[in-house]
């Protein structure tokens, strides 16, 4: 166990010695994560490249470019605090092609800190790398559960309301193609105080679902009125002759309690 371990300096060594650009890019990754652990936005445009590409850590982002990536910098920076990048692991990179160390940046380490409107804590494990041009990280990546992180630090009570409406298989194209309308669901995901919603049909009961997450149950009712009297879309007049029951076959469940988020 010594030897290998002795080994492995060994090659860190040679390599960082065979490796100028190593120490100098060392540093400006390390101050990229100083940025978050201070909250110094103006230090993460100190360091990175216009010219980046970011593999960011957000479901269906892949790779972005300069503004998506300050944007996302820009919000952990906004809504976390007291973030430290813990215990990090530090090592040169190589180039694939030649196997030598390439002036790169890999780094492992556990990101803790705390979100700044719910005061819940995260941890997690992360893994990141950093290419350099011009004394600027010109490609980087971080991969990390960044939707398990929000979901983890998100509100203890959510306010959670349950639509469901009848609808017969003869009848749920017509339907499902209101939903998927200029006048449907888009209009209520932004409606104001709508965080998220989530929509599905179960053949079984001809039920279809829909999940909305709202800031309040008030912002909803407001949101509901708007919907059976104000809309100038009459879309619920649109849906009613393909429900079941018809006005009794929809129902809205709200002003739940007790939620909880395992």
């Amino acid at each position: 166990m010594k030897k290998n371990i002795l080994l492995m300096l060994s090659l860190f060594i040679v390599s960082c010695s065979s490796n100028p650009d190593y120490n100098a890019n060392l540093n400006l990754a390390k101050k990229w994560v100083e940025a978050f652990e201070t909250g110094n936005i103006e230090l993460w445009k100190e360091v990175v490249s216009e010219d980046v590409q970011d593999i960011a850590p957000m479901y269906g982002m892949g790779s972005v470019g300069y503004d998506a990536s300050f944007q996302v910098a820009d919000f952990y920076v906004k809504n976390y605090t007291n973030v430290k990048f813990n215990d990090p692991v530090w090592l040169p990179g190589i180039d694939t092609l030649t196997m030598k160390p390439d002036g790169s940046v890999r780094a492992y380490g556990r990101w803790s800190g705390v979100s700044k409107s719910t005061g819940r804590e995260f941890s997690l494990m992360s893994y990141h790398n950093f290419d350099f041009e011009d004394g600027k990280i010109v490609n980087t990546g971080e991969y990390f559960d960044a939707t398990g992180m929000i979901n983890a630090v998100g509100p203890a009570q959510r306010n959670v309301v349950v639509f469901t409406a009848k609808v017969s298989k003869k009848n749920l194209d017509k339907f499902q193609e209101l939903m998927d309308s200029d006048d449907g669901l888009t209009v209520t995901r932004n409606a104001d105080g709508c965080i998220h919603l989530e929509a599905f049909y179960n053949e079984e009961n001809q039920t279809y679902f829909i999940y909305e997450y709202w800031e309040s149950f008030e912002k909803y009712e407001t949101y509901l009125n708007w919907r059976f009297n104000e809309d100038p879309s009459k879309q619920v007049s649109k849906v009613i002759p393909l429900v079941k029951g018809g006005e009794n076959g929809m129902r809205a469940h709200y002003n739940n309690t007790n939620y909880k988020f395992y």
